[in-house]
């Protein structure tokens, strides 16, 4: 008998076995005694059917198997080994589907079913991406990643044959919702949509001029740079321009402008460009559109806006040469200068001068129309910004304007007023030919009642006249006098100031007749006039002869104005040397003065005297060409010493 047989029997079944039961008479009997006390044994003793050790009674759950029973370690065989209810406890179970992994068979799920490490081995992997065909997910990658024939299917939304991811060989579709726009689209001009999916919106239709750089902020001060720079354009064509796919270059990089959404503005606006779209970032600047990947020069480059192959516009700053170099203020061109040709004129850009957003002290104007550049003349007054116009959009105002509004400074002196009126007339009915008149300029007036300046000028006279501006005596007169030398007609303006502005001029025309008779005038060139010098003598041989020096040049001023005429004409003067030319020299011929110089000569010896007599001829003539001369002599003697 096995030991293990023994497990389970009770104390009284084992002693009965080996000695009987205790307390059991074993004396001998008789059989009479026998038969009177023996009863039937009905115990049955416990069956160990598998012969595992353990009978049902001691909690063999399955006596049939010798590998189930109470105790038993559990094995991986599907069974309740230990019998407590449970299948394969504590063994692996990678799935975690109650089948332990030594069991269970991989399936097409996922998952590693049977624990070796691989999840789905020996199922199809089209794609060779480590996922089977039978779970795997359709991917936007131009690859058949559930194995089905089809590639991509689910990302053709709009059924034009081109999906959102593309393959090797075909382009995506760059709006998969729109089935007119796909890379195989014939692009629709002026659409404002990238319809072939090319990048560009409407390349067909760009021209040079459509764009035009108006003004960039390449070096901001208050704010770091480059975050703070910026290009404005302006649309200068006449139809709504979307700038996707555009690309921004300059001298060292470049940047395709590119956004989910369109970027179109009108014509006739405004469109700012920006390396940063935060406002406390660029100086609070209202940013269209952000680009990255350049920067723009603060010295000297060159920016180029591009379509495909066609150049919309290009601007080329240069360190201070030719075109402004500031900092803390953009470069814009000037007020109302929309063209690609115009912006290539450095003279047509300045540095800007208002601020624009917050206090942050940069200057320009991000979005809106520059400002009037002080260097240029825009409202054709002959006056700049810089030249002291005020208002250089407004011709009627400038520096010297007539102030005709009194409520409008339009002469850019700091004051409002109104000018004073002008008026010119000349006294007398009847006026003759070389015979002074009287112009009067007493009926001007002021509003204000300031006293005024006259400014008098000859604007036209007969033709043979030699009269001008100068032959008015005085023209800061308010009552000056002129004398006409032939007939015809005078015309005189006038001018009065009131110490701030000027009038309008005012003007007046004198009729000049012939006068009928005529006395000739009366020359006088003055007194004859002498003069004397003395020259150095040295004697050679004893003194039988003289070195001597010669005596220096004297000079002597003829004066005309003794010089009348009856009538009170206007007299001309003219002087010659008529004689002595040799050693006279007039300084000038006309005039009613001049100087004569006459050179020395050299004595012949010491105590004796040589003298030289020049003769000088005036003549004078009047108005109506009647004349008269007058002769002076001049004896200019020089001693030897």
């Amino acid at each position: 008998m096995r030991v293990s047989h023994l497990i389970g029997l009770t104390p009284c079944v084992l002693a009965f076995a080996l000695t009987g039961c205790p307390g059991k008479d074993t004396s001998p009997h008789s059989n009479a005694d026998d038969s009177q006390t023996t009863t039937d044994d009905t115990y049955t003793p416990p069956v160990d059917a598998d012969g595992d050790g353990v009978t049902t009674a001691d909690g063999d759950c399955d006596d049939t198997d010798p590998a189930v029973y109470t105790g038993h370690v559990e094995d991986c065989d599907g069974k309740d080994n230990n019998c407590n209810d449970l299948v394969d406890e504590g063994l692996p179970d990678t799935d975690g589907d109650g089948t332990a992994d030594c069991l269970d068979v991989e399936d097409c799920d996922g998952l590693d079913n049977d624990g070796d490490g691989l999840v789905d081995e020996d199922f199809a992997d089209s794609d060779g991406n480590g996922i089977a065909d039978c779970v795997g997910t359709e991917l936007c990658d131009g690859v058949d990643n559930d194995g089905d024939g089809q590639i991509d299917e689910g990302y053709d939304l709009d059924t034009d044959g081109y999906t959102q991811c593309g393959t090797s060989t075909t382009q995506a579709d760059c709006d998969d919702h729109t089935a007119s726009t796909n890379p195989g689209a014939p692009e629709q001009e002026g659409d404002g949509v990238d319809n072939d999916c090319d990048g560009i919106a409407d390349e067909g239709s760009w021209r040079a001029n459509d764009l035009v750089i108006t003004e960039v902020m390449n070096n901001p001060g208050a704010v770091i740079d480059p975050y703070g720079e910026w290009i404005e354009l302006y649309n200068n064509s006449s139809r709504n321009l979307t700038i996707n796919g555009l690309m921004i270059v300059t001298n060292d990089n470049s940047h395709q402008i590119t956004s989910t959404s369109s970027i179109t503005f009108a014509p006739g606006e405004f469109l700012v460009l920006g390396a940063s779209s935060n406002g406390a970032d660029n100086g609070d600047v209202a940013v269209d559109y952000q680009y990255s990947d350049i920067s723009l020069s603060n010295e000297s480059d060159e920016l180029s806006i591009i379509a495909g192959a066609t150049t919309i516009d290009t601007v080329t700053w240069d360190d201070g040469v030719t075109m402004p170099d500031p900092q803390g203020a953009s470069l814009g061109t000037d007020y109302g200068i929309h063209s690609a040709t115009l912006n290539d004129n450095p003279r047509l850009w300045c540095a800007a001068t208002q601020p624009w957003g917050f206090t942050n002290g940069d200057k320009g104007s991000p979005g809106v129309e520059n400002e009037y550049c002080s260097t240029v003349d825009h409202d054709g007054d002959g006056y700049t910004g810089d030249m002291g116009d005020c208002n250089d959009g407004d011709a009627t105002i400038y520096p010297g304007a007539y102030e005709s509004d009194p409520a409008v400074d339009h002469d850019c002196d700091g004051v409002a007023e109104q000018a004073p009126t002008a008026d010119a007339h000349a006294l007398g009915t009847s006026h003759l030919s070389c015979s002074s008149f009287t112009l009067d300029g007493s009926h001007s007036v002021d509003p204000q009642g300031a006293a005024l300046t006259y400014d008098w000028s000859l604007t036209s006279a007969p033709t043979g006249s030699v009269r001008t501006t100068a032959d008015i005596t005085t023209t800061a007169d308010v009552q000056p006098t002129f004398n006409p030398d032939i007939p015809g007609d005078y015309t005189f303006s006038l001018t009065v100031n009131d110490g701030g502005c000027d009038s309008l001029p005012a003007s007046t025309t004198v009729t000049v007749t012939p006068r009928s008779m005529n006395t000739d005038p009366i020359a006088n060139a003055g007194a004859d006039q002498t003069g004397s010098g003395s020259a150095n003598c040295d004697p050679i041989s004893y003194g039988a002869s003289w070195d001597c020096d010669t005596c220096t040049n004297s000079s002597y001023t003829l004066d005309a104005t003794g010089s009348t005429d009856p009538e009170g004409d206007t007299l001309l003067y003219a002087w010659s040397v008529t004689s002595g030319s040799t050693y006279g020299s007039l300084s000038a011929s006309s005039g009613s003065s001049t100087t004569l110089t006459v050179s020395g000569v050299a004595p012949t010896s010491a105590s004796t005297s040589v003298s030289e007599t020049v003769e000088v001829t005036l003549t004078a003539t009047d108005c109506m060409g009647g004349a008269d001369t007058d002769i002076i002599d001049v004896t200019y003697t020089c001693t030897g010493t």
